[in-house]
């Protein structure tokens, strides 16, 4: 699944790109945190302001190069060399291991960049191997090659983390990818299956039915044939897709056989399963009042959705009603929305349309915490259980923040405190893991990994060292954020933003309390809410490939009723009326009609094939014998529409519609005039012949001609139109 496979790989691509614009926002920040320390120094010489540029200079451009989606080896030299030139404006000095001024603020960067490039987890041995030793010379003595050693296994064990987690990243959207084209590759095959189940159900059930109605409209086997065909029409697919909102409201438009214009707003936001399907199944039932009372065959509907809430309006500009709502407004609009919590408006008046509007608002605190199980299932799709690949990644971390701790200790800088509140938030970190195994994260759940932590941080910070402030001495810090990481597989980043809310709070206090200064104190600050947001974006990646696998193993592809819907298209109302009372008058007077309308559907399917089965249907109400016996599929009769439009003035007794893959022909009995033979021939095109008879009229043609933009007469001829030597 490498980057080059763009053109196959879409998805995969978009994952990559959206973990290229972690990783450039994560080294922009630091950029600019590198920038904020440079300004507290009290001095400068030329060679610190040349290196300092070169740094500059160098993060820049491979953070920006991420950003763009176009990182690479250059740009991992690029931060190599940066954190060569941090190191050397030390040249002599040794900084406090882990403070604002230390070169650790350059590691992650080159770090982080192989990661984003796909190189091999041994680059970031060799590029921490380098920084002790750029620290060792730097600083010149054991203390410096302590430092060093220190500060690289902290930050080896956080990127070989971000390692673990990519890892599960890319192999997680490896199966979305996989799931995509397999199910696309079914879904082409059931399609297939379905188009062909429904021209045979057209054929051999529909037809059948129509024409029993016409010609023995009380006989009971009409009405049973009747019954039977209503029910292939109308009978829904299976439920259980996990289709966005936005794509089942489109699905439900597109099979309602009228023309509905669908307006969307704001961002696709997930809602809760039942939500949806009840927004979906109140929007099919407004469409289907619209097709059978309204009088038109428009509609708009919009979808606005933003976290929390979504809303859906249908809306006509028909008849309108001014009486109550009827039972399928009352309960099949109404009553499903009010059942998951929403709420339905129909506002209507006659002769100015009817408006139907369906609201759903999550509550307060579901909506606060961003809780919601859809979010719980993409997790699950994506990687099992997320608790125990949360545990994974925390883990990796854990050993990292702990071999710091040891080191420390080896060091001489014993931390009692630090180590006890470690421990309790690593049982913490285990209880959460084991909890999110089991299902979605309760607000107590929530409230706990936000409210422990930081009440770790407020016992162990102050026993700190006021010089181990903002340095390695402070990792307790890292390891408080950990909770949150492991919240973050159930709910969204801005609640994860929260969680760390009341740390940042303890954090400041102390701080000042301590007196760090105000150039230390964004990094004792930073540090916290980048590495969460860094994990979180990489989490939510994953959730992102979940909802496809989660759609994919859901979706039972298209079925024979939405595919017959189809290809009725705008005669679908009129099709369903009459299947609903087939003991009616006005029934058995239209049925034979719609009968051969809808045989027209099978050949000449399609909404390319649309004008022409209107103008068929118009001569066929007018009393017109109508023939269509097509042995080869147009693709496309605009031209053929227009030509037959002007014989509605004419009222012909029979129209025979009729061709082969070489030539299609349109035969007018008896024979029309010749002022009326001219407008039909100048509606077809050039290329087509015009034989004159007695008794009929014959225009043929090649049939791949008749297109919209074909009709363009030959000046050069006579009349415009070639006639056929008689």
């Amino acid at each position: 699944m490498e980057p080059s496979a763009a053109p196959s790989r879409p998805f995969a691509v978009s994952v990559e790109r959206g973990l290229h614009i972690a990783i450039g926002v994560v080294i922009l920040a630091k950029t600019i945190v590198f920038v904020a320390a440079l300004t507290a120094r009290p001095s400068y010489d030329a060679g610190d302001v040349l290196l300092s540029l070169v740094v500059v200079a160098s993060v820049a451009t491979a953070g920006v190069h991420c950003v763009l989606g176009r990182p690479g080896r250059l740009d991992v030299a690029l931060c190599t060399v940066a954190m060569v030139a941090g190191a050397l404006l030390h040249q002599g000095s040794t900084p406090p291991v882990g403070a604002a001024d230390s070169p650790i603020i350059h590691l992650a960067e080159p770090m982080l960049l192989v990661v984003a490039v796909r190189m091999r987890a041994l680059t970031v041995l060799a590029v921490a191997a380098l920084y002790v030793a750029l620290r060792w010379e730097t600083g010149g003595d054991a203390t410096a090659l302590r430092y060093g050693v220190q500060e690289a296994a902290f930050i080896t064990g956080t990127v070989l983390a971000v390692f673990v987690l990519v890892g599960l990243m890319r192999r997680t959207a490896a199966r979305a990818e996989a799931a995509l084209r397999a199910e696309g590759a079914r879904q082409a095959a059931q399609s297939g299956r379905a188009e062909m189940d429904a021209t045979a159900f057209l054929h051999d059930e529909l037809v059948p039915a129509l024409l029993s109605i016409a010609g023995l409209p009380r006989a009971e086997p009409s009405m049973e044939a009747a019954a039977t065909a209503l029910d292939g029409l109308t009978t829904p697919a299976p439920p259980g897709s996990r289709a966005q909102l936005v794509e089942q409201v489109r699905a439900v438009a597109d099979s309602s056989g009228l023309d509905v214009l669908l307006v969307v707003r704001g961002r696709r936001a997930a809602v809760p399963e039942d939500v949806r399907d009840a927004l979906v199944g109140a929007t099919r039932e407004a469409l289907r009042n619209v097709a059978r009372h309204s009088g038109v065959h428009r509609a708009t509907i919009t979808v606005a959705q933003r976290p929390g809430r979504a809303r859906v309006r249908v809306e006509d500009d028909g008849a309108g009603f001014a009486v109550t709502p009827g039972v399928g407004l009352r309960v099949a609009v109404t009553g499903r929305i009010e059942a998951v919590g929403g709420t339905a408006l129909v506002e209507s008046a006659p002769g100015a349309g009817t408006r139907v509007t369906l609201d759903w608002r999550a509550r307060r605190l579901a909506r606060l915490l961003g809780a919601s199980s859809d979010t719980d299932t993409f997790a699950r799709a994506a990687v099992g259980r997320p608790g125990r690949a949360a545990l994974q990644a925390c883990g990796v971390l854990m050993a990292g923040y702990a071999g710091s701790g040891l080191l420390l200790a080896a060091d001489g800088v014993r931390q009692p405190a630090t180590w006890a509140g470690a421990a309790v938030v690593a049982v913490l970190v285990v209880g959460l893991g084991w909890r999110i195994d089991r299902g979605p994260a309760s607000a107590g759940v929530v409230g706990l990994g936000a409210v422990a932590p930081a009440i770790v941080l407020g016992l162990v910070l102050p026993t700190v060292s006021h010089e181990g402030l903002g340095g390695l001495e402070s990792w307790i810090v890292e390891f408080t954020a950990l909770p949150a990481m492991v919240l973050a597989w159930t709910i969204s980043l801005r609640v994860v933003a929260l969680l760390l809310a009341p740390n940042a709070v303890v954090i400041s206090l102390v701080g000042i309390q301590a007196g760090v200064s105000a150039a230390e104190l964004p990094n004792l600050l930073f540090v916290q809410p980048l590495n969460t947001f860094f994990v979180a974006v990489i989490i939510g990646v994953c959730r992102r490939a979940g909802l496809v696998l989660a759609g994919v193993d859901a979706a039972t592809g298209p079925d024979r009723g939405s595919a017959a819907r189809r290809l009725l298209g705008p005669l679908l109302p009129e099709v369903e009326r009459t299947l609903a009372t087939p003991t009616s008058a006005e029934a058995a007077a239209d049925a034979g009609v719609l009968a051969h309308c809808v045989r027209d559907c099978l050949y000449l399917p399609g909404p390319a094939h649309l004008a022409l089965r209107e103008e068929l249907r118009h001569l066929r109400r007018a009393g017109a014998d109508i023939v269509v016996t097509l042995h080869a599929d147009l693709a496309d009769s605009a031209t053929l529409a227009r030509a037959v439009a002007v014989l509605r003035a004419i009222a012909p007794r029979r129209v025979t519609v009729s061709g082969t893959d070489l030539q299609t022909s349109l035969v007018v009995v008896p024979a029309i005039p010749p002022a009326a033979a001219a407008a039909v021939a100048d509606a077809l095109p050039r290329t087509w012949v015009m034989n004159p008879d007695p008794d009929a009229t014959l225009f043929s043609g090649p049939p791949g001609e008749l297109t919209a933009d074909a009709a363009e007469p030959d000046v050069n001829r006579p009349g415009g139109r070639l006639l056929a030597p008689g």
